[in-house]
């Protein structure tokens, strides 16, 4: 436990005894939502400085002074600037599997067309921030430190999806679950650059036909 956390908690703890229980102190749960709520607001300010100012030309003070707080608080949730990167896209992959493993329960065909729904969806609702990890994930420097975590991101995608491709009976569930990665990397990637104009709502019904309901690529 921080030392921070340590003098705020010991505060409440006085404030209590002094006050007569007249003011309930904060609990643990409280102080996590508190954390938790400081984390995500200074990883979204970090993505939007890494993305446009660059990671290299992004310091940790110009992140804590955007996010309106100290730059040794900011140490407090990351030893470093790389851990802080970490942190922005792991959010990413959280997000990525997520949408990927949400409807888990349903026959192999439904989730693959609620898998293509929810990307697309979750892509339109979200224009900002995937718009911002692209230019972040495209920076040599940034490529370089995450190769790793990308490596594993590709991973765990291909390892889930394959599974759905091979249980529609696909010819070629490897290949099948790369197209797809590589069609969301390829329509994302065009859409958050110019929206306008762009046919989002018929590649994501395109893509429901040829990957979750085309009997064509299976063995059947």
């Amino acid at each position: 436990m921080s030392l921070l956390f340590d003098l705020i908690n010991s505060f409440f703890i006085f404030e209590q005894t002094f006050s007569q229980n007249i003011m309930s102190p904060r609990t643990k749960d409280q102080f996590e939502k508190i954390r938790k709520k400081s984390s995500e607001n200074i990883e979204k300010i970090a993505l939007e400085l890494f993305a446009l100012k660059g990671y290299h030309a992004t310091s940790i003070s110009q992140i804590a002074e955007k996010a309106g707080i100290s730059k040794g608080l900011l140490y407090n949730y990351y030893e470093n600037k790389e851990q802080l990167l970490n942190s922005v896209i792991m959010k990413v992959y959280d997000e990525i599997m997520q949408i990927v493993q949400m409807s888990e329960n349903l026959p192999a065909e439904k989730q693959i067309e609620q898998m293509i729904i929810q990307t697309i969806n979750h892509l339109k609702e979200n224009i900002t921030f995937w718009r911002l990890y692209l230019f972040l994930v495209h920076q040599s420097d940034v490529q370089k430190k995450l190769a790793e975590l990308y490596e594993k991101m590709r991973d765990d995608y291909l390892e889930y999806v394959i599974k759905l491709f091979k249980e529609i009976g696909s010819q070629n569930p490897m290949m099948e679950a790369m197209t797809l990665g590589t069609l969301f990397d390829g329509i994302g990637l065009n859409y958050v650059t110019a929206p306008h104009g762009y046919p989002i709502d018929e590649m994501r019904d395109y893509l429901v036909e040829v990957f979750a309901k085309n009997k064509k690529v299976r063995n059947v």
